[in-house]
């Protein structure tokens, strides 16, 4: 049986495991904890019509053209 610390920073080196996998921790008695790797659901992709209605309300795109702005920001 292989022996793991916890460091400082209350961490625990698994073997096998990788950078951002999670893991559901219960104890199941006392001294005793039992981990199980959680699987995130897959996300749909979205549709071209979803990504573009995304786009268009999006709170940073310009609601003006660059020729409006250009002619209330510049002096005649």
């Amino acid at each position: 049986m292989k022996i793991q610390t916890v460091d400082s920073k209350r961490r625990l080196i698994l073997t096998g495991a990788h950078p951002g996998d999670a893991y559901a921790v219960r104890q199941t008695a006392s001294g005793h904890y039992e981990l199980a790797k959680v699987i995130p659901a897959q996300k749909p992709k979205p549709t071209p019509e979803e990504f573009d209605a995304l786009l268009e309300s999006a709170a940073l795109t310009p609601k003006m053209s660059w020729e409006e702005l250009r002619s209330l920001t510049r002096e005649p």
